[in-house]
């Protein structure tokens, strides 16, 4: 009796659990279509837009935001990526859009709707979206036609429109620069150029574009407040080349060599004969074989050069002046390859680091080659001394400087205004929060600003700007001496013919030019003198006074006489250091009295 009824029960459970099992699977098919369900509806369901404003309040969210594209970059890092990073505009803010797997992309000054996440990191806040439905053309931006002369004539009726303008590049662009700063101007000269606009290219163009070239840009016209100037913003990618229009090629100047950094990546052309050096190097050697310039050429071109070198022959050859990096100077890139690095692509690094700084301080330790400008000068001496780089030579045409501490000692003066190609690493400044750099080594052998002109009428007032600087002034030679508070050299005068006006001037040489100048006859002669402006104690006064110091005058033959001393008192040959030919020179026959246009009166 009681196996039946156990065996009953039994039978009746397993029924019961037949029945629960089915509704369990009922209730999983259920919940899967529901789940799917779910997902296609929030994949096909357009989330609402979001004012860029308000971005920061939907952190991790998956939005839609609409706006104009103001400007964008192809593979930013140039590492390859399939990555196309966007800004976009709307009436409320401004948000960065990284775009992966990106479409095509639409004009400048197109209006688009995009979906994607927000992502905020570090302070910093941006979309990311993902594959090409992620960003869609609302309305595309059609380009006018427009002159550079018609953009002068009234700028701000095309401020935020997108334009289309013809006219030459000011310098190369490089195939893979993701961002450049260049001119469009309406002449390839810039002597003969009447208009010109400012122009910042995002994404590399894929291809050399020679400086010269007759370009059409399309992009949208800003206005910088800082500059109080017209800008054009416009994509790499988008630039059309006029390729029946030839660029003129430069001629190197073996007279000027210090002019060639003004022709940098440029296709240039040199005369001169090739010779291979013991390493297998090939230079081009002018008819003074101390002038000679590296050339990194093609197999092809380096059998032609090596026929012409052993016949010892001259000929002209052209190629891209860049920098090479084994031979750390200027080369012709003809084809070969040597490493070689861009002039362009370091100046514009400079630029694009101080726009951007967040994005190469995660890596200190890394180091940048970069071109700038000394923001003030800095005088000879020990490891650790802190100036500024500049990205310009002079007040009005810099836009930035970045402080900078100089770890490596000097022998020369770094001169304000002078152009250097620096290696550097970035760092922050936790006391005054802001970047700083480090400069470990650099390159000073680019052409020095001329010295600045000192007016009397501005008065030591306006000479301060000056100091440190290497200046240049007009004056007369007053003969009383007096000595600085080192008491190292003696300190004379130089006065304002007629007036009361003086600055103090420390000479060069009290041996020979200035013993004449302080004693001779020509004491009342204003000369012209160069010296770099410095701030020295008058003992007297107790006071700091301005002064030129190491000052030296124009002499051409450099015989000890001034060129205006000789023109004008003495009236000997400026070229010659003995004008009358008989083996004494101008200046031991004035020292001695004697005439030094008289080959009998020595």
């Amino acid at each position: 009796m009681l196996k039946r009824c156990t065996r009953g029960a039994t039978h009746k459970q397993k029924k019961g659990l037949d029945k629960d099992m089915s509704n369990l699977w009922s209730m999983f098919f259920f919940s899967v279509l529901l789940v799917a369900a779910l997902n296609w509806y929030a994949l096909e369901r357009e989330p609402d837009v979001v004012n860029i404003e308000d971005l920061v309040e939907h952190n991790n969210e998956v939005v839609r935001i609409e706006g104009k594209i103001i400007s964008w970059v192809e593979d930013p890092y140039g590492q390859g990526d399939q990555r196309m990073d966007i800004i976009v505009e709307d009436s409320t803010h401004v948000v960065e859009v990284r775009w992966y797997q990106y479409g095509e992309m639409p004009t400048i000054g197109s209006n688009v709707s995009v979906t994607g996440d927000v992502i905020t990191y570090n302070g910093r806040i941006w979309v990311q979206a993902l594959g090409s439905g992620s960003v869609q053309v609302l309305d595309v931006a059609v380009p006018g036609d427009l002159s550079l002369t018609e953009l002068s004539a009234d700028p701000a009726s095309y401020l935020g429109d997108t334009v289309r303008i013809e006219g030459y590049l000011s310098k190369t662009l490089m195939p893979d620069s993701t961002w450049s700063s260049i001119y469009l101007a309406d002449h390839p000269n810039y002597a003969n150029t009447k208009h010109q606009i400012k122009v910042y290219v995002s994404s590399a163009t894929g291809y050399w574009i020679e400086a010269g070239s007759k370009v059409t840009l399309v992009g949208e016209i800003h206005y910088e407040e800082r500059d109080l100037r017209y800008v054009m913003y416009a994509q790499g990618p988008e630039i059309m080349v006029d390729y029946s229009v030839k660029p003129q090629l430069n001629d190197l100047d073996w007279d000027d060599m210090s002019s060639w950094v003004y022709e940098e990546n440029k296709i240039v052309r040199i005369d001169g004969t090739p010779q291979v050096d013991a390493e297998g190097l090939w230079w081009i050697v002018s008819d003074d074989p101390t002038k000679k310039t590296c050339i990194s050429p093609d197999a092809e071109l380096a059998d032609t050069m090596a026929n012409y070198s052993a016949m010892n022959n001259s000929a002209t050859w052209s190629g891209r002046l860049v920098w090479s990096g084994l031979r750390h100077t200027w080369c012709i890139d003809a084809g070969g390859t040597e490493s070689i690095i861009s002039g362009t692509a370091i100046q514009d690094l400079f630029e694009k680091i101080t726009s951007s700084p967040i994005d190469y301080l995660n890596d200190t330790e890394n180091r940048y080659d970069i071109y700038a400008y000394m923001a003030y000068s800095l005088e000879p001496g020990s490891a650790s001394d802190e100036s500024y780089l500049a990205d310009g030579a002079s007040y009005q045409s810099t836009n930035f400087k970045v402080k900078t501490i100089f770890q490596s000692a000097r022998d020369e003066w770094l001169e304000a205004g002078q152009m250097l190609r620096v290696n550097v690493s970035i760092g922050w400044d936790a006391e005054d929060a802001r970047m700083i750099l480090t400069a470990y080594h650099w390159n000073d052998s680019y052409p020095k600003p001329e010295p600045e002109t000192l007016s009397w009428n501005d008065g030591p007032l306006i000479w301060g700007y000056s100091v440190n600087k290497m200046v240049h002034i007009e004056g007369v030679l007053n003969t009383t001496a007096w000595s600085d508070a080192d008491e190292t050299s003696p300190v004379y005068w130089l006065e304002w013919a007629g007036s009361d006006e003086k600055i103090c001037l420390r000479p060069a040489d009290t041996n020979s030019t200035f013993h004449y100048y302080s004693h001779g006859p020509n004491n009342s002669l204003s000369e012209p003198w160069t010296g770099r402006l410095i701030e020295i104690e008058d003992r007297e006064t107790r006071s700091m006074v301005l002064c030129l110091d190491y000052a030296t005058t124009e002499d051409a033959d450099g015989d000890g006489l001034s060129d205006r001393g000789e023109n004008e008192i003495w009236l000997t040959d400026v070229n010659s250091d003995d004008s009358d030919g008989d083996g004494v020179s101008d200046f031991d026959e004035v020292a001695a009295a004697t005439d030094p246009l008289d080959d009998s009166s020595n």
